[in-house]
């Protein structure tokens, strides 16, 4: 891992939480939110309960990460929010959600860390792989507080423009409802 290490340092809430299950570095605690399941958390809006839950999406883990790295003054991490075609050869376990409703694919929102040049992405435990980077469409930079609305307004109006430029024979609603049975999919895997 080329990401730097550093030593977690107290008297911030993501760092504390760490260093109470004496996690002391970051490569550590990177290596302990890669492991935890994925599923969605009851309260992503604050980023230190993926810990106590013990389980996070790839917003509420890399937007962890994020926090922790800023927390310690190390500013040169990135999180990232891009938008990429999902399929189930970028994303295994989509496939029979898009297969019922005749969809190739669907746009996707997925954050995921930058540092030097390299994209990273702790979404799935023992999992490092990026399927879905040769399908990426748009990317842009976040902060970890524009994981909730944000990503959610912007995912919806990428979607709504899609519907609307190829003709898609969905709705919003419908579409958003065929992305939650996706996301549902990925968390039973």
């Amino acid at each position: 891992m080329s990401l730097p290490n550093f030593n977690l340092t107290g008297g911030n809430p993501v760092s504390d939480q760490f260093l109470i299950k004496k996690i002391k570095t970051f490569h550590d605690a990177v290596r302990y939110i890669h492991n935890l399941p994925y599923g969605r958390n009851k309260n992503p809006r604050n980023i230190a309960s993926i810990i106590r839950e013990g389980v996070g999406t790839c917003s509420t883990k890399n937007a962890c990460l994020k926090t922790l790295a800023e927390e310690n003054e190390i500013h040169s991490i990135s999180l990232n929010l891009c938008i990429f075609s999902m399929t189930e050869q970028n994303t295994p376990g989509v496939g029979r959600i898009l297969d019922a409703y005749a969809l190739p694919y669907i746009l996707e929102a997925h954050t995921f860390l930058s540092y030097d040049n390299e994209r990273y992405d702790f979404t799935f435990p023992g999992n490092s792989e990026k399927l879905w980077e040769p399908d990426i469409l748009i990317e842009t930079t976040i902060d970890p507080d524009q994981i909730l609305d944000y990503k959610v307004s912007y995912h919806k109006s990428i979607l709504k423009d899609w519907i609307q430029r190829d003709n898609i024979p969905y709705t919003l609603d419908k579409m958003w409802h065929i992305r939650e049975a996706c996301i549902q999919a990925l968390a039973k895997k």
